[in-house]
């Protein structure tokens, strides 16, 4: 492609614009990209427990919005690349399984709704490969081809890129799980049916029943809080709250035991962190570099555990990468 073509302004008619669409388990984000360069994007509340297909609707709404905005037209989209907070099958781009959020996915034909919404092809992947892919080829991976992209939010998601190559697996499970391994075996019960998930100890849905669990928390100053997150975590343990620093300290442990055991068993050279939680990356980042350096086996040297250049839109410079290299 020249570089006349790829800075090409849209309202040409050149089908150039990919459409990317990350639906998460809290936010819909949407955006416009051309060529690794984000046009324009927006997130949208998550209704995840209404379905997916009762999403349509505001997702052609706000790409429409997208498209007026850059004074683009539906004729130039390339393609459009579909993340999504589960298991899928990116062979056939379709989902193959959830955890609770939008469980009329896997009986989805969204290759068919983008052919007859937008007259363009449909490409879909996990939500963590995707947002490896972005940070790879446009972000905080660029010239490193062993990493482990691991997404710390409303759950923890995981992906895994080996000598330049996305780890799928026969079932496009593998690397997908790490927010799944066991970190505590008499840990509680996670969504996903296991005990003691990294997920299930130390995730933005888990927080408010772990901290309401600890037996000091009926004293303690968090619990004046009407909404139990991490950013309230962080405060509380910031202002020596017992019990909000004691869970913070039960976090990262398990943050940590996830990831080293990440490391154990893909090898690679980088650990790149995303999702909101990472928001409090100034306190989150030192602490785990401490714990893998005390603990991890890796006699070659120190793995690099790094924060997201692209933390929000990871995911969408990702599906932009993937429509393009597909096409």
């Amino acid at each position: 492609m020249t570089e006349q073509s790829q800075n090409h302004s849209p309202g040409g008619g050149a089908k150039e614009v990919v459409i990317a669409i990350d639906l998460g388990g809290t936010f819909i984000k949407l955006g416009l990209l051309n060529n690794g360069q984000l046009l324009a994007w927006k997130k949208i509340e998550a209704a995840s427990e209404r379905g997916l297909r009762a999403q349509f609707p505001r997702i052609e709404k706000a790409v429409e919005q997208l498209l007026d905005k850059i004074g683009g037209n539906p004729d130039e989209v390339l393609g459009i690349g579909l993340s999504f907070a589960g298991l899928v099958d990116s062979d056939r781009n379709r989902i193959i399984s959830t955890n609770q959020k939008y469980d009329d996915g896997p009986d989805t034909d969204l290759t068919a709704w983008a052919e007859a919404k937008w007259n363009c092809p449909l490409f879909a992947m996990n939500d963590a490969r995707m947002a490896l892919l972005g940070e790879w080829k446009y972000g905080a991976g660029q010239g490193c081809a062993d990493i482990v992209l691991v997404t710390l939010g409303t759950g923890i998601g995981s992906a895994v890129l080996i000598n330049g190559e996305l780890l799928t697996g026969k079932h496009f499970q593998a690397g997908n799980l790490g927010g799944h391994f066991t970190v505590n075996y008499k840990g509680s019960l996670c969504t996903c049916g296991n005990k003691g998930c990294m997920e299930s100890e130390a995730s933005t849905w888990r927080l408010p029943s772990l901290l309401r669990e600890h037996p000091g928390f009926k004293q303690s100053s968090i619990n004046n809080e009407e909404v139990l997150d991490f950013k309230a975590l962080f405060h509380h343990a910031q202002k020596n709250d017992k019990v909000a620093s004691e869970m913070l300290a039960h976090c990262l442990s398990a943050w940590a035991a996830g990831i080293i055991t990440m490391i154990h068993a893909f090898d690679p050279e980088m650990i790149i962190l995303s999702g909101g939680i990472m928001k409090s990356s100034a306190i989150i980042l030192p602490a785990l570099k401490d714990k893998v350096s005390q603990l991890a086996w890796t006699p070659w040297g120190e793995v690099k555990l790094t924060e997201a250049k692209h933390s929000d839109t990871s995911a969408l410079y990702g599906a932009d990468y993937l429509v393009r290299s597909k096409l």
